[in-house]
């Protein structure tokens, strides 16, 4: 509205009128990305600020909210709310139990936390399962987030993190790709009751995931296309099956 006020002047609207056309503001989620048993104090989030083009051609479109927090200054005060996820995505209350993360972006922001808490229980002496991260972004140069602390928790036997880079010169692969490769390690880990988890677009990532993992059902088992479908609908009903995702 502002943009077609600014490029039409003789549109003169008063300002509180202005403000009746406008909607409302949405809530922005973002995901925790960190534990708690490192730091009860302090919790973190991941985000990726939109900044690009507009799509009238003029000017630079930022996002509302991820444009607004990197403006803020050291130490001020940004007003938020924690809301309860409506499904458990949480790391498994039994330790023992594998996790296949899969995510692409900053998708990877919850599953950053549960390996923060994998961590700390390990540290703590607790015995924790080893678990898979299936982590997806264009570059390794530019777009692996969290890079060294991933690397130190596979030191750590936490977790074996398998990357995709859609953008790798003479090498495109995306998480779909990477969970093929490791159908072996994936079926495996679904052998000794993994959870599998996905966090990232509804529309581009999360459909070739779910494909994907039924493909290495149907494998494995020699069955047909609605057998895996099937499968997928159990995990699903028992919560081992379970998606942080979003459409745009």
């Amino acid at each position: 509205m502002l943009d077609l006020l600014e490029a039409f002047p003789a549109c003169e609207v008063p300002f509180e009128e202005f403000l009746d056309m406008l909607p409302p503001l949405r809530p922005r989620y973002y995901s925790i990305s960190s534990s708690p048993l490192v730091d009860p104090d302090v919790c973190s989030i991941t985000v990726g600020v939109l900044r690009g083009p507009a799509r009238s051609g003029v000017g630079v479109y930022t996002g509302v909210c991820s444009g607004y927090l990197p403006l803020l200054p050291e130490d001020a005060t940004a007003f938020v709310f924690v809301r309860k996820p409506t499904i458990p995505f949480h790391p498994p209350e039994n330790p023992h139990v594998p996790m296949i993360m899969i995510g692409a972006g900053t998708g990877l922001a919850p599953f950053r936390g549960f390996l923060q808490e994998r961590a700390a229980q390990k540290a703590q002496g607790v015995p924790v399962a080893r678990s898979l991260l299936f982590f997806g972004c264009r570059r390794a140069d530019t777009d692996h987030l969290y890079a060294d602390e991933l690397a130190r928790y596979e030191e750590q036997g936490v977790v074996r993190t398998e990357t995709a880079y859609s953008r790798a010169d003479g090498h495109c692969r995306y998480v779909q790709d990477a969970i093929l490769d490791c159908a072996d390690e994936v079926w495996s880990l679904l052998q000794q009751d993994a959870v599998v988890m996905v966090c990232g677009n509804a529309a581009t990532m999360a459909p070739p995931t779910r494909e994907a993992l039924q493909r290495i059902f149907r494998d494995r088992t020699g069955t047909s296309d609605s057998d895996a479908a099937a499968w997928m609908a159990g995990l699903r009903s028992a919560n081992r099956f379970l998606e942080d995702i979003w459409g745009s």
